[in-house]
């Protein structure tokens, strides 16, 4: 989504030049790699892959002189729960009397075992973080858990001056306020990609709220998005509409559009809907 459409504006950095930078390491996005990258032979997932995995990676940000300040989660949003409940709101537009009696049984037990699951879940990822920050303490290395969401206090530790930047491969981070970013630190060369929200304005004319209406369009942590709509689509979307409309106040707009298109997908959309010209020419390119 996000880092396809930004990506021509990353900085490649020497690791060599960034010796004695202190930066902050949203956590919540090394634990999820671990826990599905390193496994056995059979496909289990080793026990201590998470241990593994952050030594490694500690040990070239150190070798590089970087000073890491690990965030770790400390809860869901309601913001971001609120996205179950969008989803559920448009599946009930369209959903059929005579289907509802036939499949409420098996969605049923699927939400209890989904239930489970997520229990269970939430019960690995706490004690591998607490895992994780035994360790830390050990090494002398500090850790902070963020009240809500990893990537929001990373974003308020890099505007109060307390580190000089991010590393994290989620985009929202972008929405939170972060202003630099580092990405692919650790992948095989020697070069990290830097993201300056500076140059995604003068370069694409990405602000802050603008990349917040586009993560509304292209789906995030808080929205599902719009099924069908990449980055470019959803550009030209927002250049319909003036700053006045992409305001918070005038979300509504937006909002709005995407009720729309939600329908045309279903053909539920009512004539006077769509017809005005930049939806009848959004459609006609979609369907083309």
């Amino acid at each position: 989504g996000l880092w396809t459409l930004i990506t021509p504006v990353a900085r490649p950095i020497k690791l060599e030049t960034m010796g004695n930078k202190k930066l902050a390491i949203d956590s919540s996005i090394w634990l999820y790699q671990f826990q599905n990258a390193m496994r056995d032979r059979e496909g289990r997932g080793l026990t201590n892959a998470h241990i593994l995995g952050f030594l490694r990676r500690i040990s070239k940000l150190l070798y590089y002189g970087i000073k890491p300040v690990f965030v770790f989660d400390g809860g869901a949003p309601v913001l971001k729960k609120q996205t179950i409940v969008e989803h559920l709101y448009f599946s009930s537009i369209f959903k059929l009397d005579d289907m509802r009696h036939q499949v409420d049984a098996e969605v049923n037990k699927l939400k209890d075992q989904r239930v489970k699951d997520r229990r269970d879940a939430d019960d690995v990822n706490l004690q591998m973080s607490k895992d994780i920050q035994s360790m830390l303490r050990l090494f002398g290395i500090p850790y902070v858990i963020s009240p809500m969401e990893a990537e929001a206090q990373c974003a308020e530790l890099l505007k109060k001056g307390l580190v000089d930047g991010i590393i994290t491969d989620d985009s929202d981070v972008f929405l939170f306020g972060g202003t630099r970013v580092y990405k692919n630190m650790f992948n095989q060369n020697k070069f990290v990609e830097c993201y300056l929200m500076n140059d995604l304005e003068k370069e694409l004319g990405l602000s802050r709220q603008r990349l917040i209406q586009l993560a509304y369009l292209l789906g995030s942590d808080y929205t599902e998005g719009l099924a069908g709509v990449g980055p470019v689509t959803a550009m030209e979307i927002l250049s319909e509409f003036d700053d006045e409309h992409l305001t918070v106040a005038g979300l509504d707009s937006l909002i709005n559009f995407k009720r729309w298109w939600m329908k045309v997908q279903v053909g539920k959309d009512s004539e006077q809907e769509s017809g005005t010209a930049f939806r009848k020419k959004f459609v006609s390119a979609f369907f083309a």
